[in-house]
């Protein structure tokens, strides 16, 4: 098989979409290629490194590993297999809480929290705050509920404040995500260090959010009147459909991927305007907008609990990485940041396990001091 092949497999087992003849023909390459290194695996070696590959995890590095590292990882980390045309190394995924105790030199993963900020610009530290009513704005009822959503619901007899136009602001900082059910009934999801902007009550020509940072949409069809998000550099329309947008200002690219349904992406810059389709993703940046064809689970991976990578470099992981622990990145020399990964991780892991995953690699060496992650190569 091809290089090119193996990374296809190995990404579908770590998803689980494998059939059965492609999982026979990934054990057998695996067997193959650990009996042709230099370094003598025992049968209990292969098996376990064998069983890893029917685990959840599977990460790449650009650059070839030395095969003389084969088995002293293999036998004393169980995490990595190297390969002829790069390093690849699998870890069991664990979708609940983390588990690893916390020291001075480590970082617990986010949690469900935000800050509501109403109309008459009261702030509301939601994870301060019990469950049910939290205000009434514009003569509608904002309610939490115990799985931690904000649910706008319209007033039986809404005042005359309701016929204004109210905005309202649910805003995370680093080490923070969140759950919005907005006016019309669509469901937003709000990533770390993310801000979005909506009215309390929407238009009934159009409905506009505004958005800094990222956000997944499940938007409620309505015909008559369109949903935008409006970006730094962008503007989406669409009438009812799933989608996701990364546009954080101190990344030069905004993102944004379609699930499901249709959505026009314009471009404040380029002024240029298309259509993207599921399994799309439009890229803007300050002069051009283009389209590429994408894995949407890579960019819905945080949404589900992981991060996912694909062909990244070091430097953009760095930054997801740093808003979701709520720790600064620093480098201790300029190539580092340049190296690409793919693969994915739970976020849910002390970020400590995080960065020694992507240690394996031998690409980058990390250090975790004074609320700082220093990256070196």
């Amino acid at each position: 098989m091809t290089d090119k092949q193996i990374i296809s497999l190995l990404k579908k087992y770590g998803k689980g979409k494998l059939n059965p003849d492609e999982k026979a023909a990934l054990e057998s390459w695996y067997l193959k290629q650990a009996e042709s290194t230099n370094n003598e695996l025992s049968d209990v070696d292969l098996d376990e490194n064998l069983e890893l590959i029917r685990s959840n995890l599977v990460f790449k590095y650009e650059e070839p590993a030395p095969k003389s590292n084969w088995h002293r990882l293999a036998v004393a980390a169980s995490l990595l297999i190297f390969l002829s045309f790069g390093a690849y190394f699998i870890l069991h995924k664990k979708d609940n809480a983390y588990t690893a105790k916390v020291t001075k030199k480590d970082a617990r993963p986010g949690k469900n929290r935000a800050t509501l900020i109403l109309s008459n610009g009261k702030k509301i530290i939601l994870n301060d705050v019990s469950d049910g009513q939290l205000a009434s704005d514009a003569g509608v009822i904002i309610n939490k509920t115990k799985s931690g959503e904000i649910i706008y619901k319209a007033n039986a007899a809404p005042g005359k404040d309701s016929l204004k136009t109210q905005f309202n602001t649910l805003t995370t900082a680093k080490g923070e995500q969140y759950q919005l059910i907005l006016p019309d009934g669509s469901h937003v999801w709000l990533n770390a260090a993310s801000t979005v902007k909506y009215p309390v009550v929407f238009d009934k020509k159009e409905r506009m959010v505004e958005l800094n940072g990222e956000a997944y949409f499940e938007v409620v069809h309505k015909q008559s009147s369109p949903f935008k998000v409006k970006t730094r550099l962008q503007e989406v329309e669409v009438l009812g459909t799933h989608f996701n947008i990364y546009a954080y200002e101190d990344e030069r690219i905004t993102r944004t991927t379609l699930v499901e349904g249709s959505v026009r992406v314009s471009s404040f810059t380029s002024h240029n305007t298309i259509v993207i389709k599921p399994g799309q993703q439009s890229l803007v940046d300050d002069y051009n907008l283009k389209v590429e064809m994408v894995d949407t689970d890579d960019a819905l991976a945080w949404k589900n609990g992981y991060f996912e990578f694909n062909d990244e470099s070091l430097e953009s992981i760095m930054k997801k990485v740093g808003r979701w622990y709520n720790l600064d990145v620093e480098y201790g020399n300029n190539t580092a940041k340049y190296q690409l990964f793919s693969g994915s991780v739970s976020r849910y892991k002390n970020v400590s396990q995080v960065i020694k995953t992507l240690e394996l690699t031998n690409a980058a060496h990390f250090k975790i001091e004074d609320n700082k992650i220093l990256v070196t190569k």
